[in-house]
């Protein structure tokens, strides 16, 4: 059995332990669990008991025993108020701690809100300045783009006019440039159709030209001619006066005129002013259904030269075109490309020839420049091998007072005019 060993206080207040040998044999025979249902019974018997056996007790007591039970009882009334009154002051003084400690607490707690305070609100200040700040830089920000937005407005508005004039002054210039070039196109047509007429027309019999210049996709003009067969034929001429060289895009587009008009035997293609790219001067070129075109430049070529070129063009055309089979007709363009080809190489060896002699004639003239070099030379009193200023050639070299170059015409074989010769002959003899 567990021993019961609970801490209690005897009547002096002392603390004391309890045991088992100080109660009831009984509780030395049964179980813990026995001997705690019987204290707690025990409890519950004296608790209902208490007043009768303090009553039952206080009556059999002697005179002597109830002077000695009241002298306790007062004693340990006295004893139970000193120790009360040592609770008290101890309480009071503790009181008194708590009080101080309280206040401490309280100052420091203060304190340090106080600090809590003064560092949120400095925060709070920085993060009003952070914010003020931001808010002006913004503000500055938004007031820039105002402005610069209405500046970009203004400089919209000034760009949109100068952008309407430029638009005029294109359309106006692109009025012009179509004018212009339409006026060109016009006198390009005209000189070629005065050649038809003058040239061409009076050298053919029962030739006849017709004008298709406002007739789209047609060329510039038909011209029907009489083949040696007794046959008509019809020849479609393109005029173009470019500057520059006429594109390969005009000479297909005639060779799909050529080809669309059933009725047409040939092509010509004139260039009046340049030559035509990618063809030869006189060459003749097949469409793609193996219909001739002659082309050919009047590029440096006189007026009087032009017509022939155009009768030239037109009768090799109809000689191709009265050929009888298709043979015939390759066969002589086989042998006009051989010819032309020949004299394409005639031309460059004239065009040899020609810088040959160019040079020779560059070279006659530096040793002409050199005699008289010499000569220039021997009469001033210097020697023959000095280079002369370009005085002779330019006009005579004297230096006046002004400062200024004499530059009248030089007498024969000297870089002086006569005037000034006879002053340099005089300063050399001094």
């Amino acid at each position: 059995m567990k021993p019961l060993s609970p801490f209690l206080s005897d009547s002096q207040g002392r603390m004391t332990t309890l045991h088992p040998k100080d109660l009831h044999p009984l509780y030395q025979s049964v179980t813990y669990e026995e001997a705690i249902a019987i204290a707690n019974l025990g409890a519950q018997v004296y608790e209902a008991t208490k007043a009768g056996l303090f009553d039952l007790w206080n009556a059999g007591q002697t005179a002597e025993e109830v002077v000695k039970a009241d002298l306790l009882r007062r004693e340990g009334g006295q004893s139970m108020l000193d120790s009360l009154k040592k609770q008290l002051a101890a309480g009071e003084a503790a009181v008194a701690r708590a009080a101080a400690l309280q206040a401490s607490i309280d100052e420091q707690v203060g304190q340090r809100v106080l600090e809590v305070l003064d560092t949120h609100r400095k925060d709070f200040e920085l993060a009003k300045m952070a914010e003020t700040a931001e808010m002006r830089e913004r503000l500055a920000a938004a007031k820039a783009r105002e402005e610069m937005t209405h500046l970009l407005k203004e400089s919209h508005v000034v760009m949109k006019e100068k952008i309407a004039i430029l638009e005029t002054r294109l359309a106006e210039q692109l009025v012009a440039n179509t004018k212009s070039s339409h006026a060109i196109g016009k006198a390009g047509e005209a000189t070629v159709l005065e050649l038809l007429n003058t040239a061409v027309i009076p050298t053919l019999p029962y030739a006849s030209v017709k004008d298709m210049t406002a007739v789209g996709h047609a060329a510039d003009f038909h011209l029907s001619v009489m083949l040696e067969t007794g046959t008509k034929a019809k020849i479609l001429i393109d005029s173009k006066k470019y500057k520059r060289r006429v594109n390969t895009t005009e000479i297909e587009k005639l060779f799909a005129d050529v080809d669309a008009d059933e009725e047409a035997h040939a092509g010509l293609m004139i260039s009046i002013e340049s030559h035509i790219f990618t063809m030869k001067q006189f060459q003749i070129a097949r469409t793609p259904l193996q219909k001739p075109v002659l082309f050919i430049s009047f590029c440096d070529v006189t007026d009087e030269l032009r017509k022939d070129l155009t009768i030239w063009a037109v009768r090799i055309l109809i000689d191709i075109l009265s050929q009888k089979t298709s043979d015939d007709k390759e066969s002589m363009l086989t042998n006009i490309e051989a010819f032309l080809k020949e004299m394409d190489e005639v031309v460059i060896e004239l065009d040899g020839g020609i810088r040959g002699i160019t040079k020779s004639l560059e070279g006659i003239k530096s040793t002409r420049d050199g005699i008289i070099r010499k000569l220039v030379n021997f009469r001033a009193g210097k020697p023959v091998e000095t280079e002369i200023q370009t005085a002779l050639l330019e006009g005579c070299g004297h230096i006046t007072r002004s400062g200024a170059k004499c530059g009248k015409k030089c007498a024969s074989g000297i870089a002086f005019c006569k005037t000034h010769v006879k002053k340099t002959e005089i300063t050399h003899v001094e």
